[in-house]
């Protein structure tokens, strides 16, 4: 969990940073996931060496390298890459090539995933006001370049369903539905006089982030993607 808190926290600062206007920066390495085995092992499948970093907007960043075959990797092979130390990002070509339905169709390229061994989301916004340097400045490790408040902008999260290959958008309908895993906390979120606003349905939605990763009857991600097979 402490490390979806980084992310969340490193890929917020990017989101209050970012115009309209594209930005490109080079980071010295960026760590290469074909496969959510490999995700979980933290076992990167190949390391990309200086890539071309292009960030339309926060939340759709392209990578390209010198290599046309490492290009058609991370266009349709690769599932996510991590830049530096805590800011990963899925490839959501890579969701639609294999059969997601739902919000995913509305996303293009890299864009900010958080995760731990149980669940896992996706961060977008449809619109961006502010300037783009925060976005370069996390890309090369400043750190000090902005001031992050997970709760401040207009990103919604969206839900990655393994088992029904959907990404959903979480509003107070959906995470109505996720919670009814957890009755007590679906009875406080429906209780809560605000509990349709973006920031009471992100705060619950953190609350049963942490409750499933704490849930020993909770599956694990892998053993949703791969169900094990009854014996014959």
């Amino acid at each position: 969990m402490r490390r979806l808190y980084i992310t969340l926290l490193a890929l917020t600062a990017i989101a209050l940073g970012m115009s309209a206007q594209q930005y490109r920066a080079r980071h010295d390495s960026v760590w290469v996931y074909n496969s959510w085995e490999a995700i979980m092992d933290q076992w990167p499948d190949t390391v990309i060496i200086n890539p071309e970093i292009t960030a339309w907007t926060p939340f759709d960043i392209e990578f390209e390298a010198i290599d046309k075959n490492v290009n058609h990797m991370l266009k349709k092979q690769t599932v996510a890459v991590a830049v530096g130390d805590s800011i990963w990002l899925i490839n959501t070509q890579w969701l639609r090539d294999n059969k997601y339905k739902g919000d995913c169709k509305k996303m293009d390229d890299y864009t900010p995933l958080f995760f731990n061994a149980k669940v896992a989301f996706i961060q977008c916004v449809p619109t961006h006001t502010s300037t783009g340097m925060a976005l370069l400045g996390a890309l090369l490790g400043d750190s000090d370049a902005f001031t992050p408040d997970p709760w401040a902008d207009e990103a919604d999260f969206f839900w990655i369903d393994f088992e029904a290959k959907r990404v959903d958008k979480v509003d107070h309908k959906k995470l109505s539905e996720l919670l009814g895993d957890y009755p007590d906390l679906r009875r406080r979120f429906e209780q809560m006089a605000d509990y349709k606003e973006r920031y009471m349905v992100q705060s619950f939605f953190i609350d049963y982030v942490q409750r499933a990763e704490r849930d020993p009857g909770y599956p694990d991600i892998l053993d949703r993607l791969y169900p094990p097979q009854p014996l014959q």
